[in-house]
């Protein structure tokens, strides 16, 4: 079958996701967990990186979608020799430009995402202007998984944040400026705390944790009121609930944000889940001192 008739149909990153809504705000490092596809079958065994990069770039190989997938997981769950990380690369980034299967770019971007190597920078920021909005969506999150500093196509990310009609994507662009502490992040994010969408407001405020915590706060009181039980079905339920008020902590310890401790000590207190208590209670005394 070719690559083209195994093509995914383009849709929205949230559209009809079990992670609709909760996935972007909770993990700024999520690629392992967004190999969501539905492969239920892993067709490699006692492969090893150079076996898959082969099956790449076999023209024989019907799926190449499936290969890049194995790679993906392997090179998730495997440290390769770093002498062979920039060939890697240059495969990964030659199967990209080759193939027309939005599927495969995608594994391709996750691949290269978790390498985290200089050479898969120029692909990534390619990789934003993909047609297909989940190719978008991951390059994003790789890129914000990259060290500080990478040269990452910041005025394409900010035009699709301003722009962009997709709430995933937009997600991940705020998520992305806050793992990188960009300048003028605080401006960029700031809008989004009066959208009409929770999810943007709520990743906004947390976003807004690493530039300007106090515009952040009421929000942030929002977030960490939140009911674990839900009357209406469309809210979020206490699985999400607990992971919003866990992370909306872990933001707050990695900006070592001293001004939102009261936050902090008044959910540790009054908090039902024992886990997030007991979490707000560890944070309290880390940022005591």
């Amino acid at each position: 079958m070719s690559e083209e008739k195994n093509a995914a149909p383009t849709r929205k990153i949230l559209e009809k996701s079990p992670l609709s809504g909760i996935a972007v705000p909770i993990a700024i490092v999520l690629v392992s967990a967004l190999i969501i596809f539905g492969v239920t079958k892993m067709l490699s065994s006692g492969k090893n990186h150079r076996d898959l990069v082969a099956e790449l770039n076999s023209k024989t190989f019907g799926n190449r979608w499936v290969a890049a997938y194995e790679l993906s997981k392997y090179l998730a769950s495997s440290r390769i020799p770093a002498e062979d990380i920039p060939w890697v690369a240059e495969n990964l980034i030659q199967v990209y430009d080759q193939t027309v299967d939005p599927r495969t770019r995608n594994f391709v971007v996750l691949a290269l995402g978790t390498l985290k190597h200089p050479l898969s920078l120029n692909l990534l920021n390619k990789a934003l202007k993909d047609e297909d909005p989940q190719v978008k969506f991951n390059a994003i999150v790789a890129l914000g998984n990259l060290p500080q500093g990478s040269a990452i196509d910041w005025p394409q990310l900010e035009k699709m944040l301003n722009e962009s009609d997709d709430e995933g994507l937009q997600q991940a662009i705020i998520a992305t400026i806050a793992s990188h502490r960009k300048e003028n992040g605080g401006e960029l994010l700031r809008p989004f705390l009066a959208s009409s969408h929770r999810m943007l407001r709520y990743s906004s405020a947390m976003g807004l944790i690493y530039f300007s915590p106090k515009e952040s706060i009421a929000i942030l009181k929002e977030i960490l009121s939140l009911p674990y039980e839900s009357k209406n079905p469309t809210d979020l339920n206490g699985a999400q609930v607990e992971s919003l008020k866990v992370n909306v902590m872990t933001h707050i310890q990695k900006a070592d944000a001293k001004d939102l401790l009261f936050l902090v000590k008044e959910i540790g207190q009054e908090d039902s889940n024992i886990q997030v208590s007991t979490r707000a209670k560890e944070l309290v005394n880390l940022l005591k001192y």
